[in-house]
């Protein structure tokens, strides 16, 4: 029994071990798609997040700086006051976001607006802007009510309006214990109550204009623009009315939450006024809960989680693809096409050295077999001639018929003899490319007539047909006259060889237009046993002989064929063949025609005659 031979095993265990990492790589690709999911939802809550902390803070340092105390309501302005504005003027990222800070208090009975002015450090009165002037009626209602008894802790008014925050005047301007104006002093008794705050409110109007176009943008542009190439469209809306766009990054950020995969609350508030916090008083103090996101790699951020209405806007982010399952989806898809891609390229690797190693096989048996094929051919003219010679040497043969006979049989085996050794180097001449000679414009009748001439005497049988079928008016071709003339020779050669009893060769040339380009078909046929359906595709490979020709011991070393189609290929032109079992063979060479010249009419019309014997 024969053994597998080592590429067959390396072949067998590839088609085994291909499948198995088609799954693993699936797998693979699986659980990257995992962690890619995490990764980028791990980056978009913290992005979210800090978004909503550099907006909320610089609300959160405004609302800690300008709110005014009773000693700025009293005096109309104060040292404190402006300390703690510079400070603020200072460390604010973006202080162009404040327009305008006023002063709404009480003064003999009626309301009074004032407006701060940095340039002389006083609130100095204004007329009333529409802006705050709408919102007059609820200031003075606040005024009435501050007439009776109420708790130093007052909420804001309710003013819906994006662009006011209203702080309610506290007891912050002195240290703790401190009376203000009017009341008692107990700075040493920490249990004595601070005397009731002045009525007034501090409102500071917001510049939105400059919110949306520079603030919004460029913390979108610092959270959301991310190194690693996820990018993402941001919407900021207004908490109550969701159709009212803040602001948009794309025309196609989403304006509704379902839609966006992070919501973040922004503008925020508590239940007892807006930003309590930083310099409140007394009740400053919050508890806060905060979620901690763990990532794979062991990292850890503190995320604080949203709080229902915490805010007057509303922050939505969706990853550009749509969604964060569109965008892992799509990596995903691109991670699979790339794996099964890699696979597909080694299995059609290995598909390809299993076929060329066969080939090579294949071709090394063929050339084995020409050896031992051309060896004998070698031998059986040599052995003749010298066979020969030594009758004629030593005076063995004596009539001069026998003399005459002798002198033919080594003229056609040196013939024969010659011609193998001219297509031996013919085949190793074209396999180095150094087969080609310049190329000129060639008549087809030229070709056909000098390869009929080189056939005849080569050709055993004295009584061979050849019936000539040549259009007129054939249009040149480009080529080299040796090389086309021993193809058409070759061609011929095989007819007579193969051709059957009646040594019938049929020679047809004719003028085929196709597109723009014309070509010149020569058609070289017989009336042999044909070729078997098989063995078609594989008769002009170096070195293969047919079945039948190795049955009938037909004289031959295989190249012919082959070197047929490297002389033809090599001019740009392609070389066919078609049979019937029983009814013959047609071979075809078809060659580019030389546009803008014809061949003469009088060489074809001479050569088309009557069938030569």
């Amino acid at each position: 029994m024969k053994r597998p031979s080592g590429l067959t095993i390396v072949t067998a265990a590839l088609l085994v071990l291909l499948p198995a990492l088609a799954v693993l790589q699936y797998r693979w690709v699986g659980q990257v798609s995992a962690a890619e999911r995490d990764r980028m939802e791990r980056n978009l809550r913290v992005g979210a997040y800090q978004f909503r902390q550099a907006f909320d803070g610089e609300l959160g340092r405004v609302s800690g700086a300008l709110p005014v105390g009773p000693a700025t309501v009293r005096d109309g302005s104060s040292e404190r006051y402006s300390d703690r504005y510079d400070l603020w003027l200072t460390t604010a990222v973006h202080p162009r976001m404040v327009a305008n800070v006023f002063l709404v208090d009480a003064d003999r009975g009626d309301l009074r607006l004032r407006r701060w002015n940095a340039e002389s450090r006083t609130f100095e009165p204004v007329p009333w802007p529409a802006e705050i002037d709408k919102w007059r009626p609820q200031f003075d209602q606040e005024r009435r009510e501050y007439e009776s008894p109420r708790q130093d802790r007052r909420p804001p008014p309710a003013i819906k309006d994006d662009s006011l925050l209203v702080f309610p005047i506290r007891n912050f301007d002195g240290p703790r214990g401190q009376a203000g104006p009017g009341g008692a002093q107990g700075a040493s008794d920490p249990r004595q109550v601070a005397a009731r705050p002045p009525f007034g409110f501090t409102v500071v109007q917001l510049n939105l204009q400059y919110i949306t176009a520079e603030m919004l943008p460029e913390l979108t542009e610092r959270h959301f623009e991310h190194g690693s190439g996820d990018a993402y469209r941001v919407a900021v809306t207004t908490a109550e009315t969701p159709a009212k766009v803040i602001y948009r990054s794309d025309p196609d950020a989403p304006i509704v939450p379902a839609q966006a995969d992070a919501v973040e609350s922004l503008y925020g508030r508590d239940p007892l006024g807006f930003f309590r916090g930083i310099r409140g008083g007394d009740d400053s103090r919050l508890n806060i809960t905060v979620n901690v996101i763990e990532g794979q790699d062991g990292s850890q951020t503190a995320v604080r989680p949203e709080v229902q209405d915490s805010g007057r806007w509303r922050l939505l982010v969706q990853h550009q693809s749509g969604s964060l399952e569109a965008a892992v989806g799509q990596v995903r898809r691109r991670n699979l096409a790339i794996s099964f891609g890699v696979l597909l390229l080694l299995s059609i690797s290995v598909a390809m050295l299993t076929l060329t190693s066969r080939r090579a096989e294949r071709l090394a048996r063929q050339q084995m077999e020409f050896v031992a094929g051309i060896s004998h051919e070698l031998r059986t003219p040599v052995a003749v001639i010298k066979s020969a010679a030594e009758n004629l040497s030593q005076g063995v043969v004596g009539s001069v018929d026998r003399v005459k006979r002798y002198g033919n049989m080594i003229e056609g085996e040196a013939r024969r003899l010659g011609e193998m050794v001219e297509r031996v180097l013919q085949y190793a001449a074209i396999e180095s490319g150094l087969g080609m000679a310049a190329r000129t414009a060639l008549a087809p009748e030229d070709i056909i007539q000098g390869a009929i001439d080189s056939s005849v005497p080569l050709l055993t049988p004295e009584n061979v047909q050849i019936h000539r079928d040549i259009a007129l008016d054939l249009p040149p071709v480009m080529g080299d006259a040796n090389a086309l003339r021993s193809a058409v020779q070759n061609l011929i050669a095989n007819a007579v060889k193969y051709g059957g009893r009646d040594h019938w060769v049929g020679i047809r040339a004719e003028h085929v237009r196709e597109r723009r380009h014309g070509e010149v078909r020569i058609t070289v046929s017989d009336h042999g046993n044909g070729i078997d359906a098989a063995e078609l595709p594989l008769i002009f490979e170096p070195f293969y002989r047919g079945a039948d020709a190795v049955a009938q011991q037909i004289h031959g070393n295989g190249l012919g064929l082959s070197l047929v189609r490297r002389i033809i290929e090599a001019h740009g032109g392609r070389v066919s063949a078609t049979s019937r079992p029983g009814a013959g063979s047609s071979f075809t060479i078809s060659l580019p025609a030389a546009e803008g010249r014809s061949a003469s009419s009088a060489a074809a019309a001479e050569f088309s005659t009557a069938p030569q014997s």
